[in-house]
């Protein structure tokens, strides 16, 4: 994968989220892909520590179902979300089909709500990792973490994706 290549994925995975397109985001997931928020230790084991996200396959499934469904109240009204991706680096992985990438990132996220008109803007800087699989010809996404930098901190109400 190229340094351009890199770039245009990551652009459109958190384009899709921008879009609220969480059923095309899913798509981007390998069959056991993995995706994770941690808390506050980025190193820290998932399965024994806490995590603000920490979703495989099925769950990923479930949160996909109770975002997109009317009984969602933390997403009421619609949290808007505008990502920016940039420091994009490209790291060889362990054969020709498999690539890891490292990238920071800001999310901004937006409650059109009149409780929100004080406080505008939720601006939430992270690194991130990917890890990517090549499969039919296509790059999935076998791990995302999002490291975010205040994540041992105050944290807003986020959508279900970010």
């Amino acid at each position: 994968m190229t340094q351009q290549e890199a770039e245009q994925f990551l652009f459109a995975e958190v384009g899709l989220l921008d879009k609220r397109d969480y059923q095309g985001w899913r798509d981007l997931f390998a069959a056991e892909g993995v995706y994770w928020v941690p808390v506050n230790d980025t190193e820290a084991d998932p399965q024994l520590n806490c995590s603000v996200i920490y979703a495989g396959a099925a769950q990923l499934d479930d949160r996909l179902e109770r975002a997109t469904s009317s009984y969602f109240w933390a997403d009421q009204p619609a949290i808007k979300s505008v990502h920016t991706v940039s420091n994009v680096s490209v790291v060889a992985g362990k054969n020709t089909d498999e690539i890891t990438l490292l990238a920071n990132q800001v999310v901004y996220l937006f409650r059109d709500n009149d409780q929100r008109r004080d406080q505008g803007l939720e601006i939430l800087p992270a690194s991130s990792e990917y890890r990517l699989n090549r499969i039919d010809q296509s790059w999935r996404i076998g791990l995302k973490k999002l490291n975010f930098l205040q994540a041992d901190g105050y944290l807003p109400l986020l959508p279900a994706f970010v």
